[in-house]
């Protein structure tokens, strides 16, 4: 989730291709940083390591891998110090009571299939595409996820995730809050994610919160 210099995107794909890239461009980094509801503190650690994002929760109790392919992604965890793959009926449980999945933190929708143009719209005096995609797997929690991604600098600024139609409810918001650069990198410093009811009211609000890394 960083910004970049990047060549003009003709259509929904290239951008979401570009949102991809955009996310490993920080290659080698370890970057530490807590997701917080209320008073509780979980701490987190982001091992980026080219293709294979390494995720510590709670001081490395628990830990999984993001493997990163052309046009896909894999999830793995460590269990009993050995990797395995990901039981789909895991990845839209809550991590340590918040608000946030390990659907949340891998962004796993980034790598849907067929993406499309759904409009242009201003967040925060900041131009944005709004891309739309339907999930092809049917796995998690999301069936469909609205993406707004800064059209400068090709980078996440807000994602909604949708409940199945017809009503198609919005599920969980997420909006960059903060930024940071690393290593001549801006990437992101904080997210608020909103978790919404099925009145459409605020259920629950968690943050994910990163330090600047210290040289």
């Amino acid at each position: 989730m960083a910004f970049s210099s990047l060549a003009p995107a003709q259509n929904a794909e290239q951008i979401m291709t570009s949102v991809r890239q955009v996310a490993v461009l920080q290659g080698e980094q370890t970057l530490q940083g807590v997701i917080r509801k209320g008073a509780k503190k979980i701490p987190l650690n982001l091992f980026l390591r080219g293709q294979d994002i390494q995720f510590g929760i709670n001081n490395g109790k628990e830990g999984f891998h993001l493997r990163l392919k052309e046009d896909s992604q894999e999830l793995w965890e460590i269990v009993d110090g050995k990797p395995r793959r990901f039981q789909s009926k895991k990845i839209a449980a809550p991590i340590a009571g918040t608000d946030v999945s390990y659907e949340d933190l891998a962004l796993k929708f980034l790598y849907w299939k067929k993406p499309w143009i759904a409009g242009s719209q201003k967040l925060n005096g900041i131009d944005c595409w709004r891309l739309h995609v339907v999930n092809p797997d049917k796995d998690g929690l999301y069936r469909e996820v609205s993406v707004w991604v800064t059209k400068k600098g090709r980078a996440l600024a807000r994602v909604i995730g949708y409940g199945p139609r017809p009503n198609a409810i919005p599920l969980k918001q997420f909006e960059i809050t903060g930024i940071m650069t690393v290593n001549g990198v801006q990437t992101v410093k904080d997210m608020k994610v909103t978790r919404f009811d099925k009145n459409r009211r605020v259920g629950g609000i968690t943050y994910l919160e990163f330090e600047r890394p210290r040289r």
